[in-house]
């Protein structure tokens, strides 16, 4: 499929913190389509523009309305589980020693995308809180993984 080949449709915001919002740029006709076929729902995290709402995400239904258009309607606010949520990790040696950074909670299932960000560190993780405990450790030398070449 070309750029083209894309219908570029707007989708508004029914209910939630999103209410009335119409967002003109993101969504082809066709994803949305497949979205509703799915029955998925989407999850919009409040804390992207409001950082005291990191706990908790906004999930909202799609629906196709003739006449209306396409519309995100708001289900509820829920908590959001703790592994999702983002934090800080401080680094620790090299030259960015007492710096801290924030990662998304997602990178949780990609550490090595850590050291990619942050060439010569490693993200390790000490302790059972997923929100707390995080470094940066200097490791100017680190181990690639021989099957993948990622480093580790």
């Amino acid at each position: 499929m070309t750029f083209q080949d894309f219908n570029i449709v707007p989708v508004r915001y029914e209910g939630g913190s999103l209410d009335g919002t119409v967002n003109e740029l993101d969504h082809a006709e066709h994803e949305l389509r497949e979205e509703l076929d799915s029955g998925a729902c989407w999850d919009w995290t409040p804390a992207t523009v409001d950082s005291t709402r990191e706990d908790v995400i906004e999930r909202y239904r799609l629906e196709h309305r003739p006449g209306d258009g396409w519309v995100y309607v708001y289900t509820g606010t829920f908590e959001r589980p703790v592994e999702d949520r983002n934090f800080t990790a401080e680094f620790v040696g090299g030259p960015r020693d007492g710096q801290s950074t924030v990662f998304l909670g997602s990178i949780r299932q990609r550490l090595a995308q850590a050291t990619w960000l942050f060439p010569g560190y490693r993200l390790v993780h000490d302790g059972p809180d997923p929100l707390t405990g995080w470094q940066m450790r200097h490791d100017p030398t680190p181990a690639v993984d021989e099957q993948s070449g990622d480093q580790r």
